[in-house]
């Protein structure tokens, strides 16, 4: 028989074991979670600070390419910012900064360098010089296309000779003619080339950012061909679009030579005559607001003052007017004079 006395304190020893294997894997596991913390915050700690690291080192560079534009150092300027726009292409200001060195360096010539003693024979450059020569003239007299045609030449002759200054003619020589393509000016004065001259600019962008101006007469080609895809589709977009584009550039036109305000009168007094096919006559009568509006760029012709005449009538019908009211004289008794008879 099994004395109680011997199995509690076995029992109280398993449970006491029990205890202290339960306290140690706690112990353990907050360790480990901190470790992980504390490497964690430690990571994060060095992300940050590589972080500011860098910032201050594109920082560093922005401010010495601006002291070297402002010197004219102009070649150094272009390679530190673009160091900083290939780590950072939001970099504030690096864009635009680099977009006036490029075009100062396609405008000032390479500053003649003494060459040093070497064992090699010097290249003939007289042939790239002549070209680069003729592409200044082209440039000079608006020959946009000659000028980019030339510049393929030399490119493809010598891809290392002048590219900084290349890449400055490029985007100026593409910019220039994507320009004149859209508003019809120089030798597109007859046919305006509207996705011709957006391609141009989109390829300027390649070597520089695009000033305001250029990016403004993109935006209304795209804007212009958009409310052309909805021409005898949807009059009130092709009224949307047109009357904006003809707030700033009213004289834009396509291959179809009409121009955005042209276009925005026709697609008035369309969508004018489709207001004015709805059943009820409260839905017709904002079409005499697209025609009003349309009047005030070309006087309407017969056909639409006949029905701007019909539609006003049934929307403002005239109103009856009261005959004159005239009052009816007042008649006023007069009171006879007694007559006296004479006293008997």
């Amino acid at each position: 028989m099994t004395n109680l006395s011997d199995t509690q304190p076995t029992a109280i020893r398993k449970r006491s074991r029990f205890g202290f294997l339960i306290g140690l894997a706690i112990l353990t596991a907050a360790l480990l979670f901190g470790s992980l913390g504390g490497y964690g915050w430690g990571v994060n700690d060095r992300v940050s600070a590589a972080q500011a690291t860098r910032s201050q080192a594109f920082g560093e560079q922005f401010e010495m390419a601006q002291q070297d534009f402002a010197a004219r150092r102009l070649d150094i300027a272009r390679q530190r910012l673009e160091y900083v726009l290939q780590h950072d292409s939001g970099y504030p200001g690096a864009a635009d900064l680099l977009a006036q060195v490029l075009v100062q360096m396609a405008i000032t010539p390479s500053p003649t360098m003494t060459p040093s003693p070497t064992i090699t024979p010097t290249p003939d450059l007289r042939e790239q010089e002549a070209i680069f020569a003729q592409i200044k003239a082209q440039m000079a007299a608006s020959d946009w296309d000659g000028a980019i045609a030339t510049l393929d030449a030399l490119r493809k002759k010598d891809s290392t000779y002048r590219t900084a200054q290349l890449d400055g003619m490029y985007f100026m020589a593409l910019r220039n003619r994507g320009a004149a393509k859209i508003l019809g000016q120089g030798s597109y004065a007859s046919l305006p080339n509207l996705e011709g001259g957006i391609y141009d600019l989109t390829l300027a962008e390649r070597f520089g950012p695009l000033d305001g101006q250029a990016a403004g007469y993109r935006n209304f080609a795209r804007m212009y061909i958009q409310g052309a895809s909805y021409w005898e589709l949807d009059w009130l977009q092709a009224v949307n679009y047109f009357g904006e584009v003809s707030r700033f550039t009213p004289n834009l036109r396509d291959g179809s030579n009409m121009t955005a305000t042209e276009r925005y009168r026709i697609a008035l007094l369309n969508y004018g005559d489709t207001l004015n096919a709805n059943e009820r006559l409260k839905d017709r009568c904002p079409a005499i607001d697209q025609w009003n509006i349309a009047a005030a760029i070309v006087q309407l012709d017969a056909e639409y003052s006949a029905k701007y005449n019909q539609l006003f009538v049934e929307c403002y019908p005239p109103t009856a007017t009261p005959e004159p009211f005239t009052p009816t004289p007042e008649f006023i008794p007069t009171a006879e004079t007694p007559t006296l008879e004479p006293t008997p």
